[in-house]
Parts: C-alpha cells; structure tokens; sequence
C-alpha cells in the first residue's frame, strides 16, 4: 500500500481472468470496520431499503405462494463505529430464499442478521402482494358454483428485535371497499319521494390499513376474511350483470361514512384472538369532493402503535 505508483502505469484493462486469493481479500481495505468519522455520533438506523427479490410466503392451508418481496432492513449504529457492512443484509436475506416465510420465521432470520451485523438491534420489513380466491357475489358457473377470480392484498410483515433480545411482530393488511355515503344517500331518497326526482347516491373505492401487533402468529386470511364478513362491500375482481346489481344492493345496505368504517374496524381489531394493539387507518377517495376523507384509531398500549401518521402514509393509501 505504500509503493508509490504513477498513473501512467497503472493498466486500464479489465482482467476477467483475474481470481483474487485469500491473502488478497485479506489486503483489502475494509473502512465499515473501522472508527473513520470524526463526529463519534450513535445512528438510530442504517440500512437498505426497497430490496427487491422472491420469497414464499406460507398460507393458512399450510402450502405457500410465491412473492415478489421489497425487503428493508436496518440496524443502529454505535457512535464508535464509521458504518455496517451492508452487503451482509442481503446475503442474510438470499440464505432464508429458500425457506417459507411467516412472521415466527422471520424472527429466526432477524437473530442471524443481527448476529451477521454486530449490532445491538435489528430491523426488518417485508411488503408483497399476497392473493386470495374471491368468489363473485351472485353469478355462477353452468354446474351451478360461483364465479370468482383471484384478488390481490398489500402485505407488510414488520419484525423488530430490540437491545434486550424482544421482538416486536407486526402485520399490515390493505383491505379495498366501497363506502357509498349516507347522507347522499338520504337526500337522493328526499329528492325521489318529495319532487319525484331520480339521484344517485355517491360512492367512492376506500382503502383500510389494518396493522396488527401480536405475539401469536395471525394469517393473513384471517384478516381479509373478517374485514369482508365487517365492511360487506369489498371490491370486485370477477364482475357480471346479477354481480354489478348485487354490489349496488350491499351498497344500499351498509352505507358508511369513514367515521363508521373506522369504528366497525377497531371492534373487529378488538375481537381478533391474540391481538395485543392495533392501529387502523381508512381513507376515503370521496367522489364528491376533491379530496380524501380520513380517519384513524389506535388501541394504544405503552410502547404499541402511536397516532402519528406521515403524509406519505396517507397517499399510500390511495389506490
């Protein structure tokens, strides 16, 4: 390292021949090992995000699916130390490639990636796309069964794994509905009794985000299973005629202003075995106005979900 070398010797041809050996990895300069930075400052998190790559996802049935996975992961960072290794995060993340994937098991993944790192703490996100079978609301096949089709739900897996060796498990589920309005409703009505006027209520595509937090692993079906048995007008994949009259009638009979969406949620939160806290979030892309309609509810328990929530949250949200 101390050979003074011109630049007019050095070769500027690419040796693909070249194999480097031990002893020439070992020559390597390694500067995230090192305490290079003046400013001796802890981080509260360093790492990837956005990391794109396939995993299997295991399914209440007990087979799997394959996903098209973005993973982040992070850790903190002692004041003494310049960086981390952060090739490490991916290579910890392709060993688990070939295992199937749930909350628990991600813990096992988070121990070893905090083992690979040397860091106090560890960090990790995964969101995928997670599809379930929907079968249609009222149109059905020559044998007599239903119609359907698959549709697809935005999963996050959250698992954090703090200093004094505790996970934290939480699991987020976009659910996607109609929320025709009461009021509209009621003044197209007002309007048809009393001047003979034909109205259309309006309605509008809403999302909900359900994050859980729990000790017990919860599936995803479960979720989606309970917030179509609570909302009653989820959106249609496989849509006919008898389909598109069925929606209008669910419509009809579960109108809903975002404060009730909110409201059958959490009790639906509150009633889910094994939940420790929750936080839902509903957002409504009203049709009349030239915005959203907003709401949220946390369960709230010390060190559980907080009622922040980040304007990027909330235009996620919009579909």
């Amino acid at each position: 390292m101390n050979k003074e070398i011109k630049v007019a010797e050095l070769s500027r041809v690419y040796d693909a021949s070249f194999r480097p050996s031990k002893e020439y990895l070992k020559s390597m300069p390694d500067l995230q090992n090192t305490s290079g930075s003046s400013i001796h400052i802890p981080i509260n998190m360093v790492g990837i995000s956005n990391f794109l790559m396939p995993l299997r996802v295991i399914q209440k049935d007990g087979d799997h699916q394959e996903v098209q996975a973005s993973v982040s992961g992070t850790v903190s960072l002692e004041a003494e130390k310049a960086g981390i290794n952060m090739s490490r995060i991916i290579r910890t993340a392709y060993n688990s490639i070939d295992d199937v994937l749930s909350i628990d098991r991600l813990c096992d993944v988070l121990t070893n990636y905090k083992k690979d790192l040397e860091t106090f703490d560890a960090h990790i996100i995964l969101k995928f796309p997670y599809r379930m079978w929907q079968t249609s609301l009222r149109s059905r096949k020559e044998d007599g069964s239903l119609n359907g089709a698959w549709h697809y739900y935005d999963v996050v897996f959250d698992v954090n794994l703090d200093r004094a060796g505790k996970f934290t498990k939480r699991m987020f589920v976009d659910f996607t509905y109609s929320s025709a309005c009461p009021c509209s409703t009621a003044l197209s009505e007002h309007a048809a009794y009393e001047r003979g006027k034909y109205g259309i209520p309006h309605s509008q595509r809403s999302v909900a985000r359900i994050g859980l937090e729990f000790d017990k692993m919860i599936w995803i079906e479960d979720v989606v299973w309970n917030c179509r048995k609570a909302l009653k007008t989820e959106v249609q994949t496989f849509v006919k005629r008898e389909d598109e009259q069925s929606f209008a009638e669910l419509n009809g009979a579960h109108t809903k202003f975002v404060e009730d969406a909110i409201r059958i949620l959490a009790d639906m939160c509150e009633k889910i075995p094994g939940v420790k806290d929750y936080k839902v979030v509903c957002s409504h892309a009203e049709s009349l106005h030239p915005h959203n309609a907003v709401s949220l509810i946390v369960k709230g328990i010390p060190n559980g979900f907080t009622q922040d929530i980040s304007y990027e949250e909330l235009m996620s949200l919009v579909k």
